[in-house]
């Protein structure tokens, strides 16, 4: 058997029954219980429909291995990343696919508060491999070693204790409207909110994996209900993806909050609270957070999409200082921990809105606006590394006159002496290909735009 890539920028995605199966499942669980035997391992899914018999596969094969597994069942990202930082089940499985469509799902694989690093991913699928080499597809150990399953009780209270000590805000009762995607956090985000003094009303907060009222993607196309009713009340609207750790913000007026720039906002925040320090962000980032905290003595690192947690790890150990990391809707607090965290995230923009007693609209006022705009194309099984590498010439071809400097880390990025800017790469969980610009200059961006209508012709092209 030939070693596999199974593992994207965020784990294993796919569609259920095709690329992810009970036997993948059960093949990565007991790789994984082989490799960290002598630790706990916890596991818990989200709430798609797929979830809850892919977790149980994912118990049994860690058991037969002679693994002790913490059962968590259904909980939030947030939630079971927080629990791996006890040193009795330190590594944790967790059955998901995030913002993909409900016929997905898919496998995170983590420890000590953070995803598994690309060299842990490749650990994984070689034991695969060597597994089915030597005709030992399961292993067993013996009936007596066989060690029974813990159920772990109580983890969104654990969690919510940990944030409400962490924060200390008490809310004016402002109202807020909670969009939980019908995923795990309509059991955790609306409780902890109203805890921390919010009058909390929630749209979509019933568990249903078909996820009956948006896809999962709090994406502003997925947001209409939201918006609509942040504009009629008046009020904050703040939306969670499949799984916990996206976020999506929208103001008192019904504005969609530009993802790029509620980051940019956070990591201000954490350098007012914590000081100066470095800031990872992914290669898609917008340079809106590169202007926000560089005046404020903060250095920006970009790095691949998915490797936040591995990079922020590799540096904390090199004895930098790490105060904030993030793509884009996805927040990373090394102090809290090393996973994606949109609740905290939440949380925390909630707090200064709270304790300033402004709005929204205002605090984001502090933060520089730019146009943007995020692509995605679908390509056809096996053409999309033909097509990425057209783009990327035709791209050079474009910009090769441009004063800039370019990336190449994951995909083709070109940074321009203006602030405009452009990337395309290829998607590390979906088949497609993306491409994201912006530019704090309208005349740029429309100029920027047409070049990408020009991949566009190439990407659309019949071979």
């Amino acid at each position: 058997m030939e070693k596999t890539k199974l593992f994207g920028t965020a784990g294993i995605r796919g569609p259920y029954g095709k690329k992810v199966t009970a036997e993948l499942v059960f093949d990565v669980c007991q790789a994984v219980g082989a490799i960290y035997s002598s630790k706990g391992i916890l596991v818990g899914h989200d709430a798609r429909t797929s979830s809850e018999a892919l977790s149980q596969c994912a118990c049994a094969a860690l058991s037969l291995g002679g693994s002790p597994v913490f059962n968590v069942g259904l909980c939030s990202f947030p939630v079971i990343a927080n629990l791996t930082l006890n040193k009795k089940h330190s590594v944790a499985i967790y059955i998901t696919a995030s913002h993909n469509p409900p016929s997905d799902n898919g496998i995170k694989v983590f420890r000590n508060g953070r995803e598994f690093t690309e060299k842990e991913q490749e650990e994984v699928e070689l034991k695969i491999v060597q597994d089915h080499e030597r005709n030992v597809p399961i292993n067993h150990v013996a009936w007596d070693k066989i060690i029974p399953q813990e159920e772990i009780n109580e983890t969104n209270l654990l969690y919510k204790k940990r944030i409400l000590s962490e924060l200390k805000f008490q809310g004016d009762g402002r109202k807020i409207i909670l969009d939980c995607a019908n995923g795990p956090m309509s059991n955790l985000a609306p409780e902890l909110l109203t805890d921390f003094g919010l009058h909390v009303i929630t749209i979509n907060s019933h568990i249903d994996g078909h996820f009956p009222g948006r896809l999962a993607e709090p994406s502003p196309s997925n947001l209409s209900l939201l918006i609509e009713l942040c504009k009629k009340e008046g009020c904050i609207g703040a939306a969670f993806d499949g799984d916990g750790d996206r976020i999506a913000i929208v103001d008192e007026n019904g504005e969609f909050v530009e993802l790029s720039r509620v980051n940019a906002l956070l990591a201000k925040l954490m350098i007012e609270d914590y000081g100066t320090g470095k800031i990872i962000v992914s290669i898609d980032s917008s340079t809106t957070i590169d202007r926000t905290t560089e005046v404020l003595g903060g250095e920006v690192i970009r790095t691949k999409l998915g490797e936040l947690h591995s990079k922020a790890e590799e540096l904390l150990a090199n004895g930098e200082k790490i105060i904030f990391a993030a793509e884009p809707w996805k927040p990373i607090f090394p102090h809290w921990g090393l996973w994606i965290d949109g609740l905290y995230g939440l949380c925390k923009f909630l707090k200064v809105i709270i304790t300033r007693q402004t709005t929204v609209f205002e605090v984001m006022r502090e933060i520089p606006d730019h146009i943007a705009e995020r692509k995605a194309y679908v390509i056809e099984e096996g053409k999309a590394e033909r097509v990425f590498t057209r783009c990327k010439e035709s791209l050079k071809e474009s910009l090769g006159g441009e004063e800039g400097k370019m990336l190449t880390i994951d995909g083709l990025r070109y940074d321009l002496v203006d602030g405009t800017w452009i990337l395309i790469r290829k998607s590390g969980t979906e088949p497609k290909i993306r491409i994201y610009y912006e530019s704090p200059l309208l005349e740029r961006f429309k100029w920027i735009d047409g070049i990408v209508k020009e991949l566009e012709k190439i990407i659309h092209a019949k071979e």
